[in-house]
């Protein structure tokens, strides 16, 4: 009792484990290896917004129905590009340097990257990447403008966890160049 392996395999969260019409557009753009990498980082990425944390061996095995070993160069081939997948290990200072998938797509906007390239480097669609887009562009104007981050998630609909992976990474971006081409995407793209 009380031990929190056994706690852990007690927790349930709600995963989108198949999207018939994104995973197919997926699939055909990126091949059956980028869609494991899309259904690893949605996957991943949704238990961590729940706050449930999921093992290696759960997600390769279980979910994916890949090798440890597959799962652990998909998780080093984002690593490289500064994505963190939540069930990796990393120090504090390591953990700053890289953001879930969603903040990730954000923080590759913030450095010029254009949107179909962000995309291709997340295996996702253009559409999920100008969501993540808008939804952090959403959290820096009602964080700007005094909201608490509490009452973010009611107004914005993030999960908390993402308000606050977004909230860091505007500190780290926090430029008058960086906030007015936030400004000028969350207008457009309404």
């Amino acid at each position: 009792m009380g031990d929190s392996a056994d706690s852990r395999m007690t927790q349930t969260c709600v995963v989108t484990f198949w999207d018939p019409e994104g995973d197919l557009k997926i699939r055909k753009a990126y091949g059956v290896a980028g869609l494991r990498r899309h259904k690893l980082l949605r996957i991943t990425g949704e238990a961590f917004e729940q706050s449930v944390p999921l093992s290696q061996d759960l997600v390769s095995f279980d979910i994916l129905g890949c090798g440890l070993r597959t799962l652990q160069r998909d998780v080093a081939h984002f690593a490289k590009s500064g994505v963190f997948v939540p069930f990796q290990r990393l120090s504090a200072p390591d953990r700053k340097k890289r953001y879930t998938y969603r903040v990730a797509a954000a923080k590759l906007y913030l450095e010029g990257r254009p949107q179909h390239e962000i995309a291709v480097a997340l295996y996702q669609s253009t559409v999920a990447v100008e969501t993540f887009i808008r939804d952090f562009a959403k959290v820096v104007r009602l964080a700007t403008s005094g909201i608490g981050s509490s009452h973010i998630g009611t107004v914005s609909q993030v999960p908390e966890v993402l308000i606050e992976e977004y909230l860091l990474l505007f500190k780290e971006y926090n430029t008058p160049q960086l906030f007015m081409r936030l400004d000028l995407f969350t207008r457009t793209a309404m």
